[in-house]
């Protein structure tokens, strides 16, 4: 079963892993770049690319890939691919062990992750800095929760990495308190061991970062501006909201906003999140299935003794806790654009889902919740079908495309532009093109490049200029 769960990840990844230009922009290009550089032993990133706050786990992971197979989007992807299948297994394995869930069931609760909607799945394949690593390090702290030194070296990795990991140290801290045996003297050694080890790991990141190619190579932390150059931590002590009204306003909003868009109810364009498609996935009118989907099960779970499944509840509180983390970091403000903030409710859909199938008793009840359920997950694989056919017959071509084929044939080598293409056509080009960005500069090392090829260099815009000629339909060359 496992196995089959492992096959529809890699089927609903297809577009995304194998057409390099689906979902593609400069923020996974310097992650790739990151990869490259590492590959080829011409750099050493610890953190992103012009910042000291998010470990660059991605592209280490990718840089072996990229050794053998190329600078490649599909060899930056495979990774991030890998955690997926392996999410999966571990929500599949953890449903099976020890809740009393068949297999048939228990694949059935990954089915919220497994066939997440095309926009949340490009977000679990979009190799930013950190989308789908915590639900892995999430699930990896269950597993290592009686192994405090593993549990504290993935627990320092990924805070490292993407702060939002500590909700599930925080979710086995909170039910352990509740259940009384954090109050032991075992609990305590366990926790010390886990959280000195993790700090440990933080602490040897801080003294790394002084020896990294910060933001290109050749660069170090000095290329780094003051405001860029904080930790994590300074990060989200920035981001603390104590505006109790906003924060309550935001409540309602992930009912209405936050879910919808989460589990592909809500009517959108995939070219609302980059993607290059005419496809839209969601349907009007079906945000109200989320309503039996989440509350039958809340309510029925709520309602009367069930046998326990605390694999099961860990996921539900790391969701909630993930949900108030995103409400007080944005305060109150939920929309589209930062739904990669809170991505922790759909392994919590999962284990709200197992739970219930686990304890239902009531046919009505059941089939009422199944046929909710059911519906989502059919809008869902019917947005991916469509998508993955309309890449099997005539794959769209985005217009960054026509620009490199309009650079190539011009013999250009260097440019300046802005930070949405720049990063984006050095990696495709594999630096056979090298452009600089004017604006948020990532890698220092290009803009040294290109302005000692100034004289050879143009300027990319997305407007006409005097002097200047068009290349594409989008994109016009300037004087630098």
């Amino acid at each position: 079963m496992s196995g089959a769960l492992a096959a529809l990840v890699v089927l609903r990844s297809l577009v995304f892993v194998g057409w390099p230009a689906s979902h593609f922009d400069s923020d996974q290009a310097v992650t790739g770049l990151m990869a490259k550089h590492l590959s080829e032993l011409r750099a050493f990133p610890v953190f992103w690319y012009g910042q000291t706050y998010m470990l660059g786990v991605e592209a280490w992971l990718a840089a072996p890939v990229m050794a053998i197979g190329g600078a490649t989007v599909t060899a930056l992807k495979l990774p991030l691919l890998a955690m997926n299948v392996a999410i999966a297994v571990l929500l599949y394995r953890g449903f099976t062990a020890g809740t009393g869930l068949d297999e048939k069931r228990a694949a059935l609760a990954t089915l919220p992750f497994v066939l997440a909607a095309p926009i949340t799945a490009a977000h679990f394949l979009t190799a930013n800095g950190g989308n789908v690593e915590p639900l892995l390090y999430v699930l990896l702290l269950w597993v290592l929760r009686t192994r405090p030194l593993w549990f504290g070296v993935v627990l320092g990795v990924g805070f490292l990495n993407r702060e939002f990991t500590i909700y599930g140290a925080a979710a086995l801290l909170l039910i352990e308190a509740a259940q009384r045996t954090l109050w032991t003297r075992v609990a305590a050694r366990r926790y010390l061991v886990a959280f000195a080890t993790a700090a440990a790991v933080w602490i040897v990141a801080m003294v790394l970062r002084h020896f990294s190619s910060a933001a290109g190579p050749g660069t170090s932390t000095a290329d780094l501006s003051t405001l860029l150059a904080a930790n994590n931590l300074w990060q989200i002590a920035e981001r603390l909201c104590l505006d109790s009204r906003a924060i309550a306003a935001g409540v309602g909003q992930i009912f209405t906003v936050h879910w919808p868009e989460l589990f592909g109810l809500e009517p959108q364009r995939l070219t609302d999140f980059g993607i290059e498609s005419t496809v839209r996935q969601g349907l009007g009118g079906s945000a109200w299935l989320l309503v039996p989907a989440l509350a039958i099960p809340a309510v029925r779970l709520a309602r009367r003794s069930q046998p326990r499944c605390p694999f099961c509840l860990y996921l539900i509180v790391t969701a909630i806790l993930s949900i108030a983390g995103y409400l007080i970091g944005r305060c109150g403000v939920v929309d589209f654009y930062t739904m990669r903030y809170e991505l922790l409710s759909v392994p919590g859909a999962c284990g709200l889902s197992a739970w219930y199938l686990r304890a239902e008793r009531s046919r009505a009840w059941g089939t009422a919740w199944g046929l909710a359920f059911a519906a989502i997950l059919t809008l869902s694989a019917v947005a991916h079908v469509r998508l993955i056919a309309e890449y099997l017959r005539q794959p769209p071509t985005a217009a960054k495309q026509e620009l490199i084929a309009a650079l190539d044939a011009r013999g250009i080598r260097y440019a300046y532009a802005d930070y949405w293409t720049s990063y984006y056509v050095s990696f495709l080009t594999r630096e056979r093109i090298v452009v600089a960005s004017d604006v948020i500069p990532k890698i220092r090392t290009y803009n040294r490049i290109v302005d000692q090829h100034r004289g050879e260099a143009i300027r990319i815009s997305r407007s006409a200029c005097a002097g200047g000629e068009q290349l594409t339909p989008a994109f016009w060359s300037c004087r630098p």
